[in-house]
């Protein structure tokens, strides 16, 4: 195999991965986290078939695959926040009404 025709392919990787990487994104942006999930694990054997040998244009476009993981890393640590916050008002709330039930009956 020619140098040129594996640098060709590894683009053509490259630029799969980002392709999915937005598909990821966009399902994040849904709040579709298990279809995330899915497309990130069917992701995974792409990345680790990158090498690391790479033409500046394909460098290029793994910086924007990094960027991209890293402002869904930051979106999925808020959207769990939010949600352990959420189940820990809920948890209070149902607390607090058994609570009232109990003294109630009292």
């Amino acid at each position: 195999m020619t140098q040129e025709r594996h640098a060709a392919q590894q683009t053509e990787l490259v630029e799969q991965v980002l392709g999915m990487t937005q598909e990821i994104a966009f399902a994040a942006s849904l709040f579709d986290w298990q279809r995330a999930a899915c497309l990130a694990q069917e992701r995974s054997p792409l990345l680790m078939s990158i090498h690391s040998e790479q033409t500046p244009e394909a460098l290029h476009v793994i910086r924007r695959i990094q960027a991209l993981d890293a402002t869904l890393l930051e979106n999925a640590r808020e959207s769990r926040d939010e949600l352990e916050a959420e189940y820990q008002t809920a948890i209070n709330s149902n607390k607090a009404v058994r609570q009232y039930h109990q003294i109630a009956q009292l």
